[in-house]
């Protein structure tokens, strides 16, 4: 996994799931575990990390499945210093935090809006009502 991981929700329709993953591999020579962190409620709420801890065996590469779900209208683009959500790289058997990544989230959730109306310009000519063209 690389050191800056982005998570794009752009476009989201409030109150729809909508799913993402991260994609990890454990280079090493040895296993590692992992684990993922959110700080803020909030986030708690509107994310669902799957599986939220493992670990990776040498050469081992696994999907992790990250689903945002929103019943408000949410514009959210977090950076490194702003982020909420990060995988925790443990070290072996002691499970201290080795490594922490943030997982930086870029979000556009919206209430679908729009107007159907004729263009300008546009004539028919004279009508009866009722008629059909």
């Amino acid at each position: 996994m690389s050191h800056d991981q982005i998570l794009d929700f752009d476009s989201v329709r409030v109150g729809e799931p909508k799913e993402n993953t991260i994609h990890v591999k454990n280079i090493g020579m040895y296993p590692v575990k992992y684990n993922f962190s959110m700080k803020k409620k909030s986030t708690r709420e509107i994310f669902n990390i799957d599986p939220m801890d493992g670990e990776l065996q040498p050469n081992e590469e696994k999907n992790i499945s990250v689903k945002f779900r929103s019943q408000k209208e949410i514009k959210l683009r977090t950076a490194k210093n702003t982020c909420d959500i990060f995988m925790n790289i443990l070290e072996g058997a002691s499970a201290e935090i080795h490594n922490s990544i943030p997982i930086n989230i870029n979000v556009n959730a919206v209430f679908s809006k729009y107007t159907i109306t004729p263009l300008r310009n546009i004539n028919f000519g004279p009508m009866l009502y009722g008629e059909n063209m």
